[in-house]
């Protein structure tokens, strides 16, 4: 069992290393940080949830529903 798990754990730790080395992991790390804080995105079509600068929606309620401009239906 030993022997398996050495086995599987060093090229894990050598892609770790190399992933380290060229700063791909801190950038893998950004990247789902920046998705999280990111505009919500619409359910329906993907764009982003924003009233266009128009002011004629109710923002929250928009973002609650995850539904953009074109899509939202207050009533």
């Amino acid at each position: 069992m030993d022997e398996l798990h050495a086995a599987i754990a060093a090229p894990l730790r050598a892609q770790r290393r190399q992933l380290a080395e060229t700063g791909e992991r801190e950038a893998a790390i950004l990247n789902i940080w920046h998705d999280r804080c990111a505009v919500p995105r619409c359910k329906i079509c993907g764009a982003a949830v924003d009233d266009d600068d128009n002011g004629l929606y109710n923002l929250e309620d928009m973002r609650a529903v995850r539904e953009c401009a074109l899509h939202y239906t207050p009533f």
